[in-house]
């Protein structure tokens, strides 16, 4: 009975504010987008200028742990500088709460793509979206910093440009993994701060796109089940041995790439057709 009343309150104070509603007298929320682990993310309306921007705020059930992790996002995103990812805008106190403001970035995730439209990617075509997108994680590297959460509903496609979202749960390389020390190798391996842990999760990332042509149920396609079962990828994907090679490289099996250069250079060998989807 105890959890339960924990839940039904966290569930109550982690409400979504209204559509409608007004912050600091600044921007008004457009839509509500979505919850993660420890925010609440909105579209909003600045309304000095009339753009679109989207406005992140710390679930209140979370404490100070959600506010230290927001303010976490606001400096890393303040530092770091590439094209196709959101540009920090400004922070914001409104009712004693802090909120960050990045820019809006249009299009659709791939996570929409695949289970919403049912998309099929091609090999090629994989290989290419997964070449783009190492590229934006190369430069974060560069920059001293992993990400740290490579998945679907955070890479959106817009045309030919690949956007990399949501750096909530970003960190310095090298700095202490926020991982419980009885966590197992997989979490480890996902969430260690250093360039391994974007490439390990690249490699699922890739997995994802392939099963997209994949017979399966829309239970496990939905619930990424068939994406990244080992060793079951090798013998359901029909994929060249260089595509093979890349896989166990970026899952571990075999010797890893070292960096996100090793990476590209393996997949300059790979077609680059456009994105059509």
């Amino acid at each position: 009975m105890l959890n339960y009343m924990k839940e039904v309150y966290q569930a109550w104070i982690d409400y979504p504010l209204r559509e409608g509603k007004q912050l600091a007298g600044k921007y008004r929320i457009e839509k509500f987008l979505g919850a993660g682990s420890y925010g609440l993310t909105y579209l909003c309306r600045e309304l000095s200028t009339g753009r679109t921007v989207v406005i992140k705020q710390h679930k209140p059930s979370k404490g100070e742990l959600g506010i230290e992790l927001l303010q976490r996002e606001a400096n890393i995103l303040g530092k770091l500088e590439h094209p196709d990812i959101p540009q920090l805008i400004e922070t914001f106190t409104h009712n004693k709460r802090p909120y960050l403001v990045i820019s809006h970035v249009q299009g659709k995730t791939v996570e929409e793509l695949l289970f919403e439209r049912k998309a099929v990617f091609s090999e090629t075509e994989s290989l290419s979206i997964v070449h783009r997108l190492t590229a934006i994680a190369r430069s974060i590297h560069d920059q001293e910093h992993v990400h740290l959460d490579i998945r679907p509903p955070n890479v959106i496609m817009q045309g030919d440009r690949l956007h990399l979202i949501d750096f909530g749960l970003a960190a310095r390389i090298g700095e202490p993994a926020r991982v419980e020390p009885e966590a197992d190798e997989e979490a480890w391996r996902r969430r260690s701060t250093e360039p391994a842990s974007d490439l390990y999760a690249m490699g699922h990332f890739l997995l994802f796109l392939l099963y997209s042509g994949y017979p399966v149920s829309s239970e496990a396609r939905t619930s990424g089940e068939f994406a990244g079962s080992l060793p079951g990828w090798e013998q359901e994907l029909a994929v060249t041995p260089g595509t093979k090679r890349i896989i166990r490289k970026l899952l571990q099996l075999d010797a890893p790439y070292p960096d996100a250069a090793a990476l590209l250079r393996d997949l300059d060998a790979a077609p680059q057709p456009g994105l059509t989807k």
